[in-house]
This record gives structure tokens, C-alpha cells and sequence, in this order.
């Protein structure tokens, strides 16, 4: 693949996830009905587990990569990388409460 089709598809990404870090924060900052908000809370709540599990994850591999000797100073987490994750998994959980409860 040419440079330039790389460099494209890295933008269309970027300005993907871009968006969707900030519809997610959007939707949390609007106000709305009891509906709306008992919504807001289950897709919440889903998303700090997934958030949770993730950040597990990311911990038992660092400690695995240096037991194991194959990495003794393993990077950080990357905070656009996790907050991407994030907000996708939000978006995803808030579209399917929305269209189990009909907001």
C-alpha cells in the first residue's frame, strides 16, 4: 500500500475515534427523563466493568512479560488507545439500551 492510503486511513480512524470520544461525553452530559437516565446508568455501568477487565488484562501482561523475561520495562498504557476503547464500548452498550428501553 502507497503512504498516502496509509496516512488516509490513519485520519479516517483518528477522526472516528475522535468522535466517538466525544459523542460519548455528549450523551453523558445531557439531561433527560428517568428513562433516559436509568439508560445512562446501565450502559455506564456495563462500560466501568469492560473498563475494569481491561485494565486487568493490561496489568497481568505487563507482570507476565516480566516474569517471563521477555520484556523487564514494559510500556504504560496508551490513555487515547483506552480511552478509545472506552468510549467504543459505551457507544455500543448505550445503542443497545436504547433500543431494548426505546429512548
Amino acid at each position: 500500500m502507497s503512504t498516502n492510503l496509509i496516512l488516509m486511513l490513519f485520519a479516517v480512524f483518528l477522526i472516528i475515534s475522535i468522535a466517538v470520544i466525544l459523542s460519548m461525553f455528549v450523551s453523558l452530559a445531557k439531561q433527560g427523563d428517568e428513562r433516559r437516565n436509568m439508560i445512562i446508568e446501565k450502559a455506564s455501568a456495563k462500560t466501568f466493568a469492560v473498563t475494569v477487565l481491561y485494565l486487568l488484562f493490561q496489568i497481568v501482561e505487563s507482570l507476565y512479560k516480566i516474569i517471563s523475561g521477555t520484556d523487564f520495562s514494559p510500556e504504560g498504557l496508551n490513555p487515547f488507545t483506552t480511552l478509545t476503547v472506552i468510549a467504543v464500548v459505551y457507544a455500543i452498550e448505550l445503542m443497545y439500551h436504547k433500543k431494548k428501553y426505546g429512548d
